[in-house]
């Protein structure tokens, strides 16, 4: 599976770029704004309807035009796909082999897209949410009636806090609770599965050994509720409360993923380079797992791999990025910061300067 040609018009500052990527690693170089994440970008949209850098799509298109144009040519399972993706008049229009689509979920899954990017400290560092969709891409690609539920679940959220909100009777509130709860259960053991099998993986690996902080680290689940309580316990409880603040303060919306190391948060014990580290490997499990549960291959981007890593750290992550069989596309200022590493692989490389990409070798 893989990306097997691409095209890129007027996004930022790539006026035209046309690809014909290696099936396995691309290393993408160029001095700093020449437009190395520009296509990395590119290729992210195309899989996930969105940019990873800006909420703004408009912020895309090229200074001085009216529309970029992304258009790719996919191979999955046997077929190829063809994919265009077009921004202009604050709209994006999206096709898949000749028809409309409406939902980025039906992008993302002939196009599984894993970025590992400066920001992903944010991991970490920011609130549930970052850690949640990390959760969500994760299980909506190996579990195929999770985007269902998770959708019933939202729709009964949504009723249940605009019941809250307005302060509705208590039987008029609680009318969504069923509903809430049967979804909010399968949610749960569908996370749960999935980060037992994450947690396996980390434990597993064969580089976990050359890693000191792997040694104590432990992942911890939290629901969105207090463990070992059932969950519609948990809204009766909470009803009056809920009423005040006008909202659903527990459920799935609310979970979280937690990391000690020696009875510590993650993010106060490990470095930046440990963090991007150990970060980029979760991301990678995910790979492993999408290719190991469902035969799909994630296409993995990855935003200047040198930086924050030393070169055992580097060897690592290059190492299982090996074990995902996924084509890869990896941005750095010059191949000198990634000397050694390639030199057995089969890769290509493209250079960037000023918005024009061509290949080298």
């Amino acid at each position: 599976m893989g990306l097997i040609h691409l095209n890129v018009s007027n996004l930022r500052n790539i006026t035209e770029a046309t690809l014909c990527p290696h099936p396995a690693f691309n290393l993408v170089t160029g001095v700093n704004g020449s437009g190395k994440t520009s296509l990395l970008e590119a290729i992210y949209f195309l899989g996930r309807g969105r940019s990873f850098k800006s909420s703004n799509n408009e912020k895309l298109i090229q200074k001085g035009k009216n529309e970029f144009i992304i258009t790719g040519r996919i191979h999955l399972n046997d077929r190829e796909f063809h994919l265009g993706i077009q921004r202009a008049n604050k709209r994006t229009r999206i096709r898949l082999s000749g028809q409309t689509i409406t939902k980025a979920s039906q992008l993302t899954e002939v196009l599984p897209i894993q970025i590992i990017e400066p920001s992903l400290h944010a991991f970490f560092e920011q609130g549930p949410e970052v850690r949640r969709r990390f959760l969500e891409w994760g299980v909506f690609h190996v579990e195929p009636c999770y985007e269902q539920v998770w959708r019933n679940y939202r729709r009964a959220l949504q009723q249940r806090n605009a019941a809250l909100k307005a302060q509705w009777s208590r039987a008029a509130i609680i009318q969504w609770d069923a509903l809430l709860v049967e979804s909010a259960v399968k949610i749960n053991t569908y996370r749960q599965a999935y980060l037992e099998k994450i947690a396996f993986f980390l434990y597993e690996f064969p580089g976990k050994h050359a890693i000191d902080f792997m040694q104590d680290m432990e992942m911890d689940y939290y629901p969105g509720w207090k463990r070992g309580a059932e969950f519609g316990e948990v809204l009766a409880a909470s009803l009056d409360l809920d009423l005040a603040r006008g909202f659903t303060q527990s459920g799935p919306h609310r979970a979280d993923i937690r990391f000690r190391i020696g009875g510590e948060r993650g993010r106060d014990v490990l470095s930046r380079g440990q963090q991007k580290l150990f970060i980029s490997l979760l991301f990678l499990a995910q790979s492993i797992l999408l290719r190991e549960l469902t035969g799909k291959h994630s296409l993995i981007l990855i935003d200047d791999l040198a930086a924050e890593l030393d070169e055992t750290s580097r060897a690592i992550l290059v190492s299982v990025l090996l074990s995902t069989h996924s084509q890869v596309f990896i941005t750095a200022t010059s191949l000198s910061s990634l000397a050694g590493m390639w030199d057995e692989l089969a890769h290509t490389v493209f250079h960037v300067e000023h918005g024009n990409i061509e290949q080298v070798i």
